[in-house]
């Protein structure tokens, strides 16, 4: 009996390791040897020097990045001018990505609400310092005075993804679906504040799904049903869609994780606590279809783009720390091109779980471009062949 009983110990011990680290487990248990992906090619050939230079750039980054696919776009004005990906969305079944296919955008999203919070700003349903108190019945204590200004410029001081009493137990993988908003909020909403709100700047996804719920609450809407019918559906984002495992959509990619010659597929994680912040599928020619309709002012005047573009200063009257404004990051004077020349950049980054995504802004050029891979990493292993794109085209540009 005592043997019985050591051995049913054990096994409870592996069960509970296993469901407690279980994106662990999968990384191991799915590992395999990364195919050759030297032998792809971009799924379209460009016949004009410049976009065939573009082709070049795309193979030799797509090589380097060693990622299953990467995809681009380039619009100039309110044209998409360029668009191209290689290599594979699905690597076990050999499928081939193309323009269509979806990847996580991961904190990108972000950039979606912004335009939907600008919209409301613009109508004067909310201003900068509504508190979220007036909008969310539903919160108690610090988090009622918060205003929307402090949400989405990452300075009211609701922390970030930790360790939770769940399986897994990283709330950053958490596979629970949640069915509201307010489900949503409840992670953090009894968590102490890391700061007073307005006195630093703490990065957190979650400042966006509390802005959601004030969204809910102005615009008398659930949020992903504001963001369709406000944002979406009248600059034409067919291919923009929130990561709903209930609703697997069409051609979206497999994602996968990375380690040397070795891939598997990443842990397969539920989006809905976070569809504000980092929850929405895209497309990079999607993303540049956004981007015009933002520069040539589809949706927002002047005015409220301005308001969402400048970076917001803390208490000490210091711009905050990354240049962060209303979910946008804002590179006042940047030498990203070959001839040291100072741009404007706004933009925005976003890592999922497999998946990887940019989208850049330069007003000075009314241009915008954006890249998607379907494999973790860093953002900027993006950012420099996007310089190096956008100075091909501008420079094209110009000449014409």
């Amino acid at each position: 009996m005592k043997k019985v009983a050591i051995i049913a110990s054990i096994v409870a011990i592996v069960i509970l390791s296993y469901f407690l680290f279980e994106p662990v487990f999968t990384y191991w248990l799915t590992r395999t040897e990364s195919p050759n992906f030297e032998i792809l090619l971009p799924t379209t050939t460009h016949a004009d020097a410049v976009s065939e230079e573009a082709d070049e750039l795309l193979i030799n980054k797509f090589r380097l990045l060693k990622a299953p696919s990467l995809s681009v776009s380039i619009g100039i004005d309110d044209s998409v001018v360029w668009s191209n990906s290689i290599g594979y969305s699905d690597v076990e079944n050999k499928r081939l990505v193309d323009s269509t296919t979806k990847y996580r955008i991961g904190s990108v999203s972000k950039t979606i609400t912004s335009i939907g919070l600008g919209l409301l700003l613009q109508s004067k349903a909310l201003n900068p310092n509504s508190i979220v108190g007036d909008y969310v019945p539903y919160v108690t204590g610090d988090l009622t005075n918060l205003t929307v200004k402090e949400l989405a410029s990452h300075t009211s001081g609701i922390r970030n993804y930790g360790t939770c009493m769940c399986l897994p137990l990283w709330e950053y993988y958490d596979n629970d679906h949640y069915h509201s908003t307010e489900e949503s909020v409840s992670i953090f909403a009894d968590d102490e504040l890391l700061f007073a709100p307005g006195k630093a700047f703490s990065y957190s996804s979650y400042n966006y799904t509390l802005l959601s719920a004030v969204i809910e609450g102005a615009s008398k809407q659930e949020y992903r049903d504001y963001i369709q019918s406000n944002v979406l559906e009248p600059l034409n984002l067919t291919q923009t869609i929130p990561d709903n495992v209930l609703q697997p959509a069409p051609n979206t990619a497999v994602f996968y994780d990375f380690e040397g010659d070795y891939l598997s597929t990443a842990f397969a994680v539920d989006n809905s606590n976070k569809w504000a912040g980092g929850g929405y599928l895209s497309t990079p020619t999607d993303l540049v279809k956004f981007g015009n309709g933002i520069l040539n002012n589809s949706l927002l005047d002047e005015d409220t783009k301005a308001l969402l573009f400048n970076p917001v200063k803390l208490a000490d009257g210091q711009v905050n720390e990354q240049n962060y404004a209303l979910g946008w990051r804002n590179d006042l004077s940047k030498k990203v091109f070959s001839d040291g020349r100072e741009v404007r950049i706004i933009h925005h980054g976003g890592t999922a779980a497999g998946s990887t995504a940019i989208l850049v802004l330069l007003p000075e050029y009314n241009a915008s471009i954006s890249l998607a891979m379907n494999k973790s990493g860093s953002t900027a292993d993006l950012f420099d062949i996007a310089f190096k794109l956008a100075e091909l085209f501008l420079t094209e540009h110009k000449r014409e």
